[in-house]
């Protein structure tokens, strides 16, 4: 958020905003980050967001966005067309392209706005730093979270602190409080849960579904108290062999929408998986994560802020790296992220 010194007026910011970040989950979670630090200055009255219909639910209701564009994938030309006139009727002073490839770069040039905000060359891809007039200079941030705040610093804002906040649905957080009550048997409150997250969208960053079932035996045999096994609907095969080991308090693998994942993830008090949006989600709501990494840079694109621990071993590239990581090690990360 803007430091009380920034809040005044800057000639940089104007009044209508667009902010063009299609997906993930995880990447629409930290670029939050951008729009709660635009919204804070009280020049922006209408901050808009191009978004693919996975992450909406992200947007809708939350406190900083006023105005949520949706682009169908696999649309075509005509619902391209139909979001090039959606957006230039809204007269955008400012597009910032905040995910950096060709894609992304064009939709923010074809919104109209007459200036387009985007990344340095270095850290573009696809050549899309050639589509704005106004580019990045990079801070010496590694995360991702840092990387966006750069945009508001390209901007005039200084003295950036991160502020993550996730709407809240009225019949998901209703649900959540159901759930969490029937946990405990006899009806008295009891620890909050924890919750382990079996899957993830690429095949090198998945563990093997039967060390989920051997992480949760051995998470039960610590006396942790309540597991909710989480995931979604393509993870319910990994689910299934996770449970011929072992049997959750709860399992809730394809059966939550977005919504309710994050209703739920505000009662949890630790956080296990890998690297996936969820990830992200439980960060960004302060829940404490064990975060499983094999590939990829977990300092740019792990979970952001204090108390997280990840645990991996030199990236492989396949499933390999992956194996290396014991269930002890995980349980008793988890162990400690339960002490604080």
């Amino acid at each position: 958020m803007a430091g009380a010194s920034d809040m005044g007026a800057h000639s940089l910011i104007p009044e209508r905003v667009l902010i063009v970040r299609t997906g993930a989950i995880g990447d629409v979670t930290n670029a939050l980050v951008l729009a709660e630090a635009l919204k804070a200055t009280g020049q922006v009255s209408q901050l808009g967001w191009v978004v693919h219909p996975l992450s909406v639910p992200l947007l809708h209701g939350h406190p900083a966005v006023d105005r949520v564009h949706v682009l169908q994938r696999n649309g075509g030309l005509a619902e391209w067309l139909r979001l090039r006139r959606e957006l230039r009727a809204e007269q955008y002073g400012l597009a910032i392209d905040a995910q950096r490839i060709l894609k992304s770069a064009v939709i923010a040039r074809m919104s109209g706005a007459p200036r387009s905000l985007g990344f340095d060359r270095g850290r573009s891809k696809e050549g899309s730093w050639l589509f704005h007039s106004i580019r990045t200079t990079p801070m010496g941030g590694t995360h991702m979270v840092d990387w966006y705040l750069e945009f508001a610093e390209a901007l005039g804002l200084k003295h950036l602190e991160p502020r993550h906040r996730l709407p809240l649905d009225a019949d998901a957080e209703a649900w959540a409080s159901g759930v969490i009550a029937h946990l405990s048997p006899d009806g008295a409150p009891g620890p909050a849960p924890l919750c382990v997250h079996i899957g993830g969208t690429k095949a090198a960053k998945r563990w093997e579904p039967q060390r989920y079932g051997e992480l949760i035996l051995e998470l039960q045999e610590r006396s942790l108290g309540p597991i909710i096994l989480a995931g979604g609907p393509g993870d319910r095969a990994d689910a299934e062999i996770a449970l011929q080991v072992s049997q959750p308090t709860l399992d809730l693998v394809g059966k939550t929408s977005l919504p309710r994942l994050i209703s739920i993830l505000r009662r949890c008090r630790a956080w296990v998986g890998c690297d996936t949006g969820p990830m992200h989600l439980a960060a960004a709501l302060d829940c404490p994560v064990v975060a499983l990494f094999a590939v990829g840079q977990p300092e740019r694109t792990g979970p952001y802020g204090t108390g997280h621990q990840v645990l991996g071993k030199k990236p492989g590239g396949d499933n390999l790296a992956m194996g290396q990581i014991t269930v002890s090690e995980v349980s008793e990360a988890v162990e400690k992220s339960l002490r604080g």
